[in-house]
């Protein structure tokens, strides 16, 4: 299983209803939603760590692709960090 770290450009406040919405999306134990600094510099960032349920690369890209349209819909302003399949 492999795994991909999503930055978020943080709302106002990170509600429960974020929270639940991720857990409810991905399935729980499957995301952990952390503020942490990419690369270790820089501002602190909101991360989405995602571990990908799909075990074929062209799926993990069709599952990675469907999430970030998800949280463009949200007004999250996704951007991968690490982990892109494909």
């Amino acid at each position: 299983m492999s795994e991909v770290v999503i930055r978020l450009e943080r709302p106002a406040l990170v509600t429960p209803e974020l929270r639940a919405w991720i857990n409810h999306r991905l399935g729980s134990g499957r995301a952990v939603l952390s503020r942490s600094r990419v690369n270790g510099t820089g501002p602190r960032d909101l991360l989405l760590r995602v571990e990908l349920a799909s075990k074929s690369r062209d799926a993990a890209h069709e599952e990675v692709t469907d999430l970030m349209t998800d949280l463009r819909l949200l007004g999250l302003r996704p951007a991968v960090v690490s982990g892109q399949p494909g």
